[in-house]
């Protein structure tokens, strides 16, 4: 008698978004001051996914302030923000939007 074969059931892998990398101008004129830094700290602290900063290669823990600040970002700088985790999409998208509104300050 000729064997069965088995079948093998074949999953797709679902796909998980949880990875997000925006780009970011700081346009307020004072730049990612302590007060910014704050906002900006704030807002990432909301979400779980891990979030780093970078700017001309530095990369920094985009939930503390003290390594926020470290970056020095003046009016003009680049920011690249990543965000990794299950909610990784809606943190960068909020980031970038309080980097665009200039922090939520008048100037």
């Amino acid at each position: 008698m000729a064997e069965k074969q088995k079948k093998i059931p074949t999953k797709r892998p679902k796909l998980i978004l949880d990875r997000a990398e925006r780009r970011a101008m700081v346009i307020n004129q004072l730049g990612l001051h302590l007060r910014a830094a704050a906002s900006f700290i704030k807002v990432a602290n909301r979400f779980q996914a891990d979030i780093s900063v970078e700017m001309d290669g530095k990369s920094v823990n985009g939930k503390s302030i003290m390594s926020i600040m470290s970056l020095a970002a003046a009016s003009g700088s680049m920011l690249i923000i990543k965000a990794t985790g299950p909610d990784s999409v809606k943190a960068a998208d909020a980031l970038v939007k309080l980097v665009a509104g200039k922090f939520g300050e008048k100037e």
